[in-house]
C-alpha cells in the first residue's frame, strides 16, 4: 500500500511527466512553424533545419515527417525527400501535407499512378486545400483524365476563390475550353490578388500578345522585368512580337537575353528556325526544324518550314525524299505540294514537277484523310501488340485499321477506348474521326462535343465544321466558327473560312470585314484569301480595294482558274482593259471551274 505522503511525491512525479512534452512543445511547435513559413517560401534547406529542431525539441517523428520530407523535395534530395515521405507515417495535423507532398515527389520521378493513389491517401482525412485540388487536376490532365481534371479545377476554387494557383489553374483551361479572350478574367483575378507573381504575369502577357493586345502585354513584360531582370519568358514573348512586326534583329537580340532557356521546347526551336530564315541563315534555320520534327513528328507545319529551309540551302533532293510521301496525299497543302514542284523545277525535273504544280494551283484541298502511320508508329503498334487498348498505341493503331479500309473494326475499338479512358477528351476526339472518317457524321459530334468542354481549339473545330456539314447542319457549322473566333479573334485561318461561310449565306458586308481581317493578322500572302476577298469587295462596292487584291492574288497564283476569274471580274467592274479581261476569263475557263467566292 501506497502512504500519503508516497502518494504526493507520485502525483508530483507524473504532473512533471506530464508536463515535459507541453514544456518541450513549445520550442518544438515553434521550430515547426518556422519550417511552416520556409516552405511557403520555397527555403528547402531553412525549412530541413527548422524541421530538424523540431525533432530533437522532442515533437514526433510522425508530425515532423511532412516537414521533411517536403523540406528535402523543395531542395531536390528526391531520395531524402522518400526517406521522410515514403512510409506514409504522418499524424493528423500533417496527413494532407504529408501525402500531397508524396504525390509531387512521385510526380517528380514520373510515377503517375503513385502519384494517384498518394493524392487520394491525402483526401481521406479533409476535403483538400485549393493547393491540392490544383495539383490534382494537374496529375488528372497530364494522365489524360481531362473531365477530372476540369472538376479539380473547380473543387480549387470552392476550397479557395482568392487561391492564385486555383484561379491560374482555371485560365488555363478556360484558354484551351472557350479561348483567348475567356481567359484573361481568371488571370485578372489572380493578379489582384497576387500582382507580382512571375508565373501569372508571364501567363497572362503570352495571353494578351496572342488575343492581339500588344500593347497591354508590352505593359506586362516590362513589370516581370522590373521584378526580375533576368527572367527568361519575358524576353522571349518581346521576341515573339518583335518577330511578328519583322523586326528580326530585334528579336535575335531579345532571345539572345533568354540565356538558351527555350533552346529545348518546341516553341524556341520554332522561333529561332523563322529567325534564322528572315536573316537567310538556311541552314542554320533547317537545324531548328530538324530538331522540332524529331520531337512532334506530326508536326506539318515544320515539316513545310523545313522544306523551305530545304530548298533555299540547294538541297531540292532531300525536299522530294522526306516530302513527296506527304506531297502525294489528297489532303497536301498548295504550300507542300509548290516546296516539292519547285524541288523537282530545281533539279531540272519539269515533267515531275509539273502534276505537284497543277494540284498546287488548284487551291486548298478538301475532304478528310487519314495520316499514314510512320516507322516509329508502326514500332508502337509492335510494342503494345499484347494491350492493343492502351492510349499509347491508340492513334497509330486506328490510323492503321482505317488507312485499310476496317472501318467497323476501328470503330469497335474506339468504342473500347472510350469505355477504358472515359474522362480522355484525346479518346473522344479520336472516336468522333473514327466515326466522321466511317461515314458517320451524326455520331462524331457528341463525341466531339465532349472534347470542347476541355479544348476547343482549331483542330477540334475543323472536325466538328466538317462534320455539321456532313450531317446537313450548315448553320450549326456557322456558329463553331463564330463561337471559335469570338475566343481567338486573330486565327486568320478561321476567320477566312468564316468569310467564305458568310459569304454563301449571302452576308456580303460582313464576310468582307472578315476576310479584310484574316488578310491582315497572317493571310496576307494567301492568293486564295485575297482573291476571296476582292470577290467580296466586287459585291459590296469596293471597286478599286478589289482590284488591287484581286491583282496580288493573281500574282501570287496564275496558274488557278477561280484567282483568274476573280481578276477578270473586277477589270470587266471597273473599267479598263477589255482585251485583258476576256483573256483572263478564256484562262480562267480553261484551268478550273471556280472553287473560291470568285466563282459567285
Amino acid at each position: 500500500m501506497i502512504c500519503r505522503a508516497d502518494r504526493r511525491i507520485l502525483l508530483s512525479a507524473l504532473a512533471l511527466l506530464a508536463l515535459a512534452p507541453a514544456s518541450a512543445a513549445g520550442p518544438g511547435v515553434a521550430a515547426l512553424e518556422k519550417a511552416r513559413a520556409a516552405i511557403e517560401r520555397r527555403d528547402g534547406i531553412a525549412a530541413e533545419v527548422a524541421a530538424k529542431q523540431a525533432l530533437d525539441a522532442g515533437i514526433p517523428r510522425a508530425s515532423v515527417a511532412a516537414f521533411m520530407g517536403e523540406a528535402e523535395l523543395i531542395a531536390g534530395d528526391l531520395d531524402q525527400a522518400r526517406e521522410w515521405l515514403g512510409p506514409g507515417e504522418f499524424d493528423d495535423a500533417t496527413w494532407q501535407q504529408g501525402f500531397h507532398a508524396l504525390a509531387r515527389l512521385e510526380m517528380a520521378e514520373g510515377d503517375i499512378d503513385a502519384a494517384s493513389a498518394a493524392f487520394d491517401r491525402a483526401l481521406e482525412k479533409g476535403k483538400g486545400s485549393a493547393t491540392l485540388w490544383v495539383d490534382i487536376g494537374r496529375l488528372r490532365y497530364r494522365a489524360g483524365q481531362h473531365h477530372k481534371a476540369l472538376n479539380a479545377a473547380v473543387k480549387a476554387l470552392e476550397a479557395d476563390p482568392k487561391d492564385p494557383r486555383a484561379l491560374e489553374f482555371r485560365a488555363q483551361l478556360e484558354r484551351d475550353s472557350a479561348g483567348l479572350i475567356a481567359a484573361l478574367p481568371w488571370y485578372e483575378r489572380a493578379l489582384e490578388i497576387a500582382p507580382d507573381d512571375l508565373g501569372l504575369l508571364g501567363g497572362y502577357a503570352a495571353t494578351l500578345g496572342e488575343a492581339g493586345r500588344a500593347r497591354d502585354m508590352l505593359g506586362t513584360v516590362r513589370r516581370m522585368i522590373e521584378l526580375d531582370g533576368g527572367n527568361p519568358r519575358a524576353y522571349y514573348l518581346q521576341a515573339v512580337l518583335a518577330a511578328r512586326a519583322g523586326k528580326t534583329d530585334l528579336a535575335r537580340k531579345l532571345m539572345w537575353r533568354t540565356d538558351g532557356a527555350f533552346d529545348q521546347l518546341p516553341a524556341g526551336m520554332l522561333l529561332n528556325g523563322v529567325l534564322e530564315m528572315q536573316m537567310g541563315n538556311a541552314r542554320l534555320a533547317m537545324e531548328q526544324f530538324d530538331r522540332l520534327i524529331r520531337m512532334q513528328p506530326d508536326n506539318v507545319a515544320a515539316k513545310e518550314l523545313l522544306g523551305r529551309a530545304l530548298l533555299a540551302n540547294g538541297e531540292a533532293n532531300v525536299v522530294i525524299a522526306r516530302l513527296a510521301p506527304l506531297a502525294d496525299r489528297d489532303d497536301a497543302s498548295p504550300y507542300l505540294l509548290t516546296l516539292v514542284g519547285r524541288a523537282h523545277e530545281q533539279m531540272g525535273q519539269r515533267a515531275e514537277a509539273a502534276p505537284y504544280l497543277d494540284r498546287a494551283a488548284a487551291g486548298r484541298p478538301t475532304g478528310i484523310h487519314v495520316m499514314p502511320n510512320g516507322p516509329a508508329a508502326e514500332l508502337t503498334i509492335w510494342r503494345w501488340r499484347d494491350d492493343p487498348d492502351r492510349a499509347e498505341v491508340a492513334v497509330p493503331l486506328l490510323r492503321k485499321l482505317l488507312a485499310e479500309g476496317r472501318a467497323e473494326e476501328a470503330r469497335r475499338h474506339a468504342a473500347k477506348l472510350i469505355e477504358r479512358y472515359p474522362d480522355s477528351a484525346d479518346i473522344e476526339v479520336l472516336a468522333g474521326d473514327v466515326a466522321l472518317l466511317a461515314g458517320a457524321p451524326g455520331d462524331a459530334l457528341p463525341l466531339y462535343a465532349e472534347a470542347a468542354r476541355i479544348r476547343f481549339d482549331r483542330p477540334l473545330v475543323q472536325r466538328m465544321v466538317a462534320a455539321s456539314l456532313a450531317a446537313g447542319q450548315r448553320h450549326r457549322a456557322r456558329e463553331l466558327l463564330e463561337t471559335y473566333l469570338a475566343g481567338n479573334p486573330r486565327d486568320a485561318i478561321m476567320a477566312s473560312w468564316l468569310g467564305q461561310f458568310l459569304a454563301d449565306d449571302g452576308y456580303w458586308g460582313r464576310a468582307q470585314d472578315l476576310l479584310f481581317h484574316a488578310s491582315r493578322i497572317g493571310g496576307g500572302r494567301d492568293p486564295y484569301l485575297l482573291a476571296d476577298l476582292a470577290a467580296a469587295e466586287l459585291r459590296t462596292g469596293g471597286n478599286s480595294a478589289a482590284r488591287s487584291n484581286a491583282a496580288h492574288a493573281y500574282g501570287l497564283q496564275r496558274a488557278n482558274g477561280a484567282v483568274a476569274a476573280v481578276l477578270a471580274r473586277t477589270i470587266d467592274r471597273v473599267g479598263g482593259d477589255n482585251e485583258s479581261a476576256r483573256t483572263l476569263f478564256a484562262k480562267a475557263e480553261a484551268l478550273s471551274r471556280p472553287t473560291t467566292l470568285a466563282g459567285r
